[in-house]
């Protein structure tokens, strides 16, 4: 399995040159050299599976905070206990 793969259609990689690449003419090695000397075409190529994976466990973080909902003010007034004398 490809570890690059491009969108659909012919892509231009380096600047003058014609639109010629696309998923069947290009290899992985020759994807990984245009993206280490034009990093501006990483948005031509379809993210991989490796890629969406990293993403998943970066977002799944332990140290990650979590919002709390807040409570209304009038229902926290309701809530008080009032006190017997």
């Amino acid at each position: 399995m490809k570890k690059y793969i491009l969108k659909p259609g012919l892509h231009q990689f380096a600047p003058n040159s014609a639109a010629v690449h696309s998923n069947d003419t290009i290899t992985d090695k020759e994807a990984e050299w245009y993206l280490q000397r034009y990093p501006h075409i990483a948005g031509l190529f379809v993210q991989s599976p490796q890629d969406e994976q990293s993403e998943i466990t970066e977002d799944e973080k332990p140290d990650a905070k979590i919002k709390r909902k807040r409570i209304p003010k009038k229902s926290m007034e309701s809530s008080q206990f009032s006190v017997i004398q």
